[in-house]
């Protein structure tokens, strides 16, 4: 099941990237990427988003997802006994 949803996610992750224009026009400019990013922030937040949405699904299919962040947040998610 995991390698479904990495392949999954990497290709929203594609579809994100070829249809940008498309998704800007539809949800509208974002006032925090265009002060911060410079001009064009939406249509480069979008790729970012894109990039760690593939990045985070080809970890997680390879299981180095778990590797990588599975100590973080032990002590905080752990259920009390």
């Amino acid at each position: 099941m995991r390698i479904v949803f990495g392949l999954l996610g990497a290709a929203l992750s594609i579809v994100l990237v070829v249809y940008r224009e498309r998704v800007v026009r539809f949800i509208g400019f974002i006032n925090w990427a265009e002060e911060h990013l410079g001009s064009g922030g939406t249509y480069t937040l979008m790729v970012l988003i894109a990039l760690l949405m593939f990045i985070f699904s080809l970890m997680y299919m390879t299981n180095s997802f778990d590797l990588i962040f599975g100590g973080i947040g032990v002590d905080f998610f752990q259920s009390a006994e």
